[in-house]
């Protein structure tokens, strides 16, 4: 009897979590996937959906969070068989639900597909890979960890979601501040300890920031809270779901195309009263193939100059949490800075927070008790702090991409080396694809991504041996 076929997912998240089901769902030969998570908590869950924030919505409505794209209403169904009648919250299409409830249902859809498979076994296991080996006698990768054994694999899929936030003090200057600094917001506690009356400094003007503000307004928090970003811009609010067929009959290869090509969509939806949320929903499917065909210069363009406007509008917030804000700037609870910051000191008040502010270039200071990075995922995997991708990427099996948003990637997610060449029988999903594809940290592209994946594994080691 032949050994069975060994899948090493390296990351056991949402990412990991959704490409394991669609392996177990599709692979008809005698194989076992290890989901590989280091922390348990996040284990099916990741960051995302794993927090216990006092507020914590989904940023997209349950009705867009199928992880099947056969099945676009299975999370919506779902919560309506499971959810509605336990909570009493009444649900519809357009409902941003507990994103713990979204980790719920990838639980139990992996319990379930593991169940089903006739051919499939899943192991659990709870460690951090650090290295990878490759033997090409056996064509067989060892994995190392720091605190158990090593594994082979003969696939392998990287699903290792988003990195924590780059720092953005010296270490001096964080463990000066001790545990008043949150360096993490997602898997963590950042109120811990902290008292009603203390003023919150929130680095970060994005979707993370929204939550950990509303949160402290939800468990009726007294302090000032301060909100920093080089800008200053909100999260524009999500509207009702509307149908809207995107035209893009010629497709686009620069900036300045796509972006004409937009504007004349969003001029089509408006005579149509098709609100504009609506036509940056419907460009998505499109969006990568976008970004795959414009010049390394457009890219560079858009990064520059256009990025900031890219993400208020297509990173929206639910209209509750927009309501939200509002309230709690209008009572001066909630102040939102543009600025950069320049030093900080700290005396017995708390920490004084130096910045220079945007366009008066005024030198300005906050004197806050607690300090919050929100200011997203880094990209820069030279920088992250993980092991694994240090390693990987000085032996050249790995490849940081030019514009530091991801790693090298093939059309089908496969890992490019240093050498151009392709990392045998492995693959990138979610945020490692973001330098190739730019849309890929949603549910509705990692959905896709992992699908593809699973597919390309499946068709070939379901093959019968020659």
């Amino acid at each position: 009897m032949s050994a069975p076929i060994k899948i090493a997912i390296i990351g056991g998240g949402a990412s990991g979590t959704i490409s394991a089901i669609q392996l177990l769902s599709r692979l008809e030969v005698k194989a076992k996937i290890f989901l590989i998570e280091k922390n348990k908590e996040a284990l099916f869950r990741g960051a995302a959906y794993a927090n216990q924030l006092a507020y914590e919505p989904l940023n997209v409505q349950a009705g867009r969070m199928s992880i099947y794209n056969h099945l676009p209403d299975d999370f919506y169904d779902w919560v309506k068989a499971k959810k509605e009648s336990s909570t009493g919250v009444a649900v519809s299409k357009d409902t941003f639900v507990s994103r713990r409830w979204f980790g719920d249902y990838l639980t139990e859809n992996f319990v379930k597909a593991k169940k089903h498979s006739k051919t499939t076994e899943a192991e659990i296991i709870h460690a951090a890979c650090e290295d990878l080996a490759y033997d090409a006698s056996s064509n067989q990768y060892t994995l190392s960890f720091k605190d158990r054994e090593h594994l082979s694999a003969d696939c392998l899929v990287f699903a290792c979601g988003n990195e924590p936030p780059s720092d953005i003090f010296s270490r001096a200057e964080t463990e000066a501040m001790g545990d008043n600094y949150i360096s993490n917001p997602w898997g963590t506690n950042p109120f811990e300890e902290l008292k009603e009356t203390d003023d919150v400094l929130i680095i970060g003007t994005g979707l993370t920031m929204i939550d950990h503000a509303v949160s402290l307004q939800k468990q009726n928090h007294k302090g000032k809270i301060y909100c920093i970003s080089r800008n200053g811009y909100l999260p524009l609010p999500h509207t009702d779901i509307q149908h809207f067929a995107f035209d893009i009959t010629k497709e686009p290869t620069e900036l300045k195309e796509a972006l004409d090509v937009l504007n004349q969509n969003i001029t089509t939806a408006k005579a149509q009263n098709i609100t504009w949320q609506n036509v940056m929903d419907a460009m998505r499917p499109h969006t990568s193939r976008i970004w795959k065909q414009m010049s390394l210069k457009s890219k560079k363009l858009f990064l520059e100059k256009l990025r900031k406007y890219w993400e208020i509008h297509r990173h929206r917030m639910p209209l509750p949490s927009a309501i939200a804000i509002e309230q709690m700037q209008s009572t001066g609870q909630l102040k939102i800075v543009a600025g950069y910051y320049q030093s900080l000191q700290l005396n017995n008040e708390g920490i004084i927070f130096n910045y220079v502010s945007k366009g008066v270039k005024q030198k300005c200071s906050l004197t806050v008790n607690r300090i919050i990075n929100c200011t997203g995922p880094s990209s820069d995997y030279y920088k992250t702090g993980s092991v694994l991708f240090k390693n990987l990427l000085d032996k050249g099996w790995m490849k940081q991409d030019s514009l530091k948003l991801g790693i090298e990637t093939g059309s089908n997610g496969e890992i490019i080396k240093n050498n151009g060449t392709v990392l045998q029988n492995t693959f990138a999903i979610g945020p490692l694809r973001k330098a190739a594809e730019w849309e890929t940290i949603a549910v509705r592209e990692i959905r896709t991504q992992a699908e593809g994946v699973a597919i390309l594994l499946s068709s070939y080691l379901n093959r019968p041996a020659e």
